[in-house]
């Protein structure tokens, strides 16, 4: 697994074993960033199920200048931190059960410019939920975007403020991305 582009093209990350990672696959990471190459300069990222932080990485390192990542696995916490050493970045890593947090966590009045939800296959409920708090809690900036990879077969309610920019269908992952209006 390795960064595709910016500052830290192809540095190797440490990988999380288990069945509740799944990291973004690299043909899904770079069509997500070819989508995003004119927006990640100087953004705000959120990386929600991060993982491994692959995501939220591949966004500080293509320009993005401040990142949060959330995830309830212990082992994911600390390979998140390993791989932002990796890579020299900073971020704020946020240990907490998605997609509930986002009730808890103060973001100091911080709209998100930019989200990342990843959850493990299977959680397409979590979505749903993760985009209900998401727009009822202001989390994502007017005109912010929202990159959800789920299984190709998963479906889940878009909330009225948000609107669907693009689709994709990559094997067994489907890319959706939308606006906040």
């Amino acid at each position: 697994m390795r960064i595709l582009g910016g500052k830290c093209k192809g540095r190797k990350l440490i990988s999380v074993k288990g069945e509740n990672v799944r990291p973004a696959m690299a043909l899904s990471r770079k069509s997500i960033f070819d989508t995003l190459q004119e927006v990640i300069n100087n953004i705000s990222v959120l990386d929600l199920y991060a993982g491994t932080g692959i995501l939220g990485i591949e966004a500080l390192s293509r320009g993005a200048n401040n990142l949060t990542l959330i995830d309830f696995d212990k082992i994911s916490i600390k390979t998140i931190y390993k791989n932002l050493e990796i890579c020299n970045l900073k971020g704020k890593v946020i240990f907490g059960k998605l997609p509930n947090i986002l009730e808890r966590v103060h973001f100091k009045n911080k709209a998100f410019d930019l989200i990342f939800i990843d959850p493990p296959y299977g959680s397409s409920k979590g979505i749903e939920d993760s985009l209900k708090i998401i727009v009822k809690n202001n989390i994502i900036q007017k005109n912010g975007i929202i990159s959800i990879e789920s299984e190709a077969k998963s479906d889940f309610e878009i909330p009225e403020t948000l609107k669907l920019y693009k689709e994709k269908k990559l094997g067994n992952t489907k890319l959706t991305i939308l606006n906040a209006i």
